[in-house]
């Protein structure tokens, strides 16, 4: 007598045959064949029934509608990353703002930044530090409100004379009615390049003194 065989027995029968290949892989090619095999080898005295042949074409159609949409996906993911890197790549030579406690000093010119208030205050200083933090440099900006204030510095020193080019330590703090209080400092800096990372992701640029920063930390584009 025939025997009957299922499509799982036969599920089983060709992963067996294909060791490197694992059931959750099959495509839609593997799956027509395995129906296919089971309609060869249906007992004839008892065929599948209708409603169970129905329910594996809508297996089979399920499958092909989920292999079309990780393509279409895969492809709408590769046109979203296209589109960040040029998004990204308009930045280079424009100047933008992030927060950084580190600050670049050019040969010539002057580096300039901002800071936020939480409350109004009567003294607001942005000191330029060594290394070691000795402080080589001050700006006192006087009364401020509260709010964003911009601070420039020209890069001169205690003593007046101009600092040499390189990266320096910043700090910013405010008078808080009889007590010193610490503030983010946030410094425009120019985009030198950019990248999209190779495990994927969003584009990230590099900016002087400040390093290698994603774009959702840049606050501001001038």
């Amino acid at each position: 007598m025939m025997e009957l065989r299922t499509l799982e027995q036969l599920q089983q029968q060709s992963a067996a045959s294909t060791a490197k290949k694992e059931a959750s892989s099959l495509g839609q090619d593997d799956f027509m064949k395995l129906m296919l095999q089971q309609l060869k080898n249906q007992d004839p005295f008892k065929p599948t029934d209708n409603t169970e042949f129905i329910s594996q074409m809508a297996q089979l159609t399920s499958v092909s509608g989920i292999s079309e949409m990780n393509d279409n996906l895969a492809a709408l993911t590769s046109s979203l990353y296209g589109g960040q890197l040029l998004d990204a790549s308009s930045l280079i030579g424009k100047e933008v703002l992030v927060g950084s406690d580190v600050v670049a000093l050019p040969s010539e010119g002057a580096v300039s930044g901002q800071v936020t208030l939480p409350v109004s205050t009567q003294a607001v200083d942005v000191e330029i530090l060594a290394p070691s933090g000795e402080v080589l440099g001050k700006v006192a900006l006087g009364p401020q409100a509260a709010g964003p204030v911009s601070f420039r510095w020209d890069g001169s020193g205690l003593d007046g004379e101009r600092l040499p080019a390189g990266n320096y330590l910043i700090r910013a703090q405010y008078l808080n009615g009889n007590s010193v209080e610490a503030l983010q400092t946030d410094i425009r800096s120019p985009v030198r390049s950019v990248s999209l990372p190779s495990g994927g992701g969003s584009p990230t640029v590099q900016i002087d003194g400040v390093g290698t920063v994603s774009m959702s930390q840049i606050k501001e584009i001038s």
